[in-house]
């Protein structure tokens, strides 16, 4: 979206209103610690957050519009100075709101990591995979959109000849085994931004002849991602009505099951790709729970009561994700009790709780 001109004055109104309408209000005491406000503008000795100023100015919604270097530009055009706020030795929280346009040079691999220009951009440093599509990438031999069970068919990288499993298309494919989030955007045009489509798993793969950038044909791999979250905010555990009987008994035999509904598969396509998610995150969840033997993983209390069925009940969270539908791997997946899970998610000392749970994870998974 292109944010709408206004002028100088309008902005400096709008300053105004946060001064008046939101300072003193409590979701706003402290927002220059927030992780979410990287820029401010800085005027009478205040600072103010650059994208509600542009939004109060401009009557768009935050979520309408990139922030980061589009936004400052827009202030900085009208004389305004626009300062990045110091974030300590704190890392950036990686987390994205749906249907929010963000500026991919400053909002998501500036601060987060991966390549500025592929369409595939793994992070080093954080465990996550961005994915960015969009009605641009037909011209690149690339055509992805939603299929009826859906999933969405995301086509893999290489522009020229047939596609390889290698690179970014090896990444999506081993992300589950790898741990690592697969986050997607699509372009809005150059310039616009990026608008956040949300959190995926891969269910599988396979081929299909393509043009290519040249329009010669090829052969191109695509993927079928599913989307991942937390319904209305519960954490959906195993139905209890769900038939077990061809869930493995003892531990071991649990695990394998769990580590082989992990790996890449391009067979079995028949099966609908939500299906497939369905059918991993079950034998993930089995495994874990039988590997926790009533007892939370993460404050090492038993289980805060039993189910119908005569089983502790505990919740799995994966800890290198901010939602837990379509768990991945045991490695990065928990059994917790209610009270870790929404501290986790929830509370201040959150990331530390889940960092401690992920090194005890990878000490069990070893």
């Amino acid at each position: 979206m292109v944010i709408k001109a206004v002028s100088k004055e309008r902005i400096s109104k709008a300053m105004l209103e946060f001064d008046h309408k939101f300072r003193s209000k409590r979701e706003w005491h402290g927002w220059e610690n927030n992780q979410a406000h990287r820029y401010a503008v800085h005027a009478g000795g205040e600072l103010y957050p650059a994208k509600k100023i542009v939004s109060l100015a401009t009557g768009i919604a935050v979520g309408a519009f990139s922030g980061g270097h589009p936004t400052n530009s827009y202030l900085e055009r009208r004389g305004f100075t626009v300062v990045e706020l110091p974030r300590g030795e704190g890392k950036p929280i990686l987390q994205f709101v749906p249907k929010a346009v963000y500026d991919r040079k400053t909002e998501i691999n500036g601060p987060f990591g991966g390549s500025r220009q592929n369409g595939i951009a793994g992070s080093t440093t954080y465990p996550v995979i961005f994915l960015f599509t969009g009605d641009s990438g037909e011209q690149y031999g690339y055509a992805d959109d939603w299929d009826d069970d859906g999933a969405y068919l995301y086509t893999g990288e290489g522009q020229r000849g047939p596609m390889t499993l290698t690179r970014g298309n090896r990444a999506i494919a081993e992300h589950a085994e790898d741990g690592r989030a697969l986050h997607m955007f699509r372009s809005l045009g150059k310039g616009n931004g990026y608008v956040y489509v949300g959190e995926f798993s891969c269910a599988d793969m396979f081929e299909r002849t393509q043009p290519d950038v040249s329009g010669a044909a090829r052969t191109a791999i695509v993927f079928r991602l599913v989307p991942v979250g937390i319904p209305n905010g519960v954490i959906e555990v195993e139905a209890e009505d769900e038939d077990k009987t061809d869930l493995p008994a003892s531990l071991a035999a649990a695990r394998l099951a769990a580590l082989a509904a992990c790996k890449p598969t391009s067979d079995d396509l028949a099966q609908s790709a939500p299906r497939k998610i369905y059918q991993r995150s079950r034998k993930v969840a089995h495994y874990v729970q039988m590997r926790a033997q009533g007892v939370c993983e993460s404050c090492e209390r038993p289980a805060p009561f039993m189910k119908k069925d005569g089983t502790p009940y505990l919740e799995p969270h994966h800890v290198n994700r901010v939602s837990d539908g379509g768990l991945d791997h045991p490695r990065y997946v928990g059994a917790v009790c209610p009270s870790c899970h929404r501290e986790i998610h929830s509370g201040v000392h959150g990331a530390l709780v889940n960092e401690r749970l992920k090194q005890r994870l990878e000490v069990i998974e070893r």
